[in-house]
């Protein structure tokens, strides 16, 4: 008599509830990740930089700055007109395309040449609507949240560039020369008028019918050249500290960074001899822009959590793996796994 064959088919020579228990685990295999992240993330991440983008759009085109007055003794905006010599566009190339070049090359060194990245898989899902998942590599996790951040702070700084422009409206060094005022203070100086102050609309218009270029002309403080620049290089300054080693250099693989802050103060400076800018304009642009990438890069990057032989939101890396001197001055101990299982940090406070 032929025997009877069990209802999973011919190549099913398990018992049922064995079977029922290895498709159990594989499901629970399949499904587990490391890390998980919601589509919503990114989704009010491009809000939050749209926000931004918005705001400064509408700052530097479409508001009215404060229309100061002035005194025709003022002698510090009385400067001829210059051309930039370095244009508006080439601050914004290099304050942007110069970090964000470095971090993507740095990271794909670190996979492609370097190896560091983790050779044990470490499975980061990206959950869709409707419970979708995909699975993405740690590279490009790490590639996202390295941009994201870093645009939101670089967008940070025009906002508050452009708010401070608006509501200070300081006159630049060449106000004068690009107003072109009636009456002209040269008439003045047998007058009362020439020692009073001059309220436009009051007590002067301007003649020159480029109206861009007079409301440019009041917007002084503080530097828009140097905020975003100075953002810009202090970000890649600090991220070439925590990504790169130089110790086999020595003092010579710092000099990178030193002529990225010479170049930078290069920039501010000619702001200054180009009769742009005032000296305080381009000294407080300096101070918010470095303040600002300061801690946008250690608050919001957070990236004394991680090993700098790792970039920030990588892989949660095992500290009792590394020697002494590596695990020196951690602030957090190996992850653990909760019932869900996700990675989580285990903080020593907590």
């Amino acid at each position: 008599m032929k025997q009877q064959q069990p209802s999973g088919g011919p190549y099913n020579n398990q018992h049922p509830a064995q079977i029922t228990a290895n498709s159990t685990e594989s499901v629970a295999i399949a499904d587990h990740y490391d890390h998980i992240e919601s589509i919503w993330r990114i989704v009010l991440d491009i809000i939050s930089l749209t926000i931004l983008t918005v705001i400064t759009v509408i700052s530097h085109y479409v508001a009215t700055p404060f229309t100061r007055g002035f005194f025709c003794t003022d002698t510090a905006i009385k400067y001829p007109y210059k051309d930039n010599t370095i244009p508006t566009y080439a601050a914004v190339i290099l304050s942007i395309a110069l970090p964000v070049i470095w971090m993507w090359t740095t990271e794909f060194c670190k996979v492609c040449y370097y190896g560091q990245y983790p050779r044990t898989p470490f499975r980061i899902c990206l959950e869709l609507c409707g419970g979708k998942k995909i699975v993405i590599k740690p590279i490009i996790r790490n590639l996202y949240i390295l941009t994201v951040i870093f645009a939101y702070g670089y967008l940070a700084t025009w906002v508050l560039t452009e708010i401070a422009k608006n509501f200070v409206g300081e006159l630049r060094p060449h106000f004068l020369a690009v107003c072109q005022p009636s009456p002209d203070c040269s008439t003045l100086i047998s007058s009362y008028q020439f020692y009073s102050y001059l309220q436009y609309g009051s007590g002067y218009t301007c003649q020159n019918t480029d109206d861009a270029s007079v409301r440019e002309a009041r917007r002084s403080f503080f530097s828009g050249h140097t905020a975003p620049l100075f953002f810009g290089f202090t970000w890649l300054i600090m991220y070439i500290h925590i990504s790169w080693s130089w110790r086999h250099l020595g003092l010579l693989g710092h000099l990178f960074q030193i002529g990225i802050a010479i170049l930078g103060c290069y920039i501010g400076y000619s702001r200054i001899s180009d009769f742009h800018h005032h000296w305080q304009d381009v000294f407080f642009g300096s101070i918010v822009g470095s303040l600002i990438a300061f801690a946008t890069f250690k608050f919001i990057l957070n990236w004394r959590h991680y090993t700098p032989g790792f970039l920030p939101h990588i892989v949660a890396i095992n500290p009792r793996q590394l020697t002494g001197k590596q695990n020196r001055g951690r602030s957090v101990n190996p992850i653990y796994r909760d019932g869900s299982g996700h990675s989580t940090w285990e903080h020593p406070n907590a």
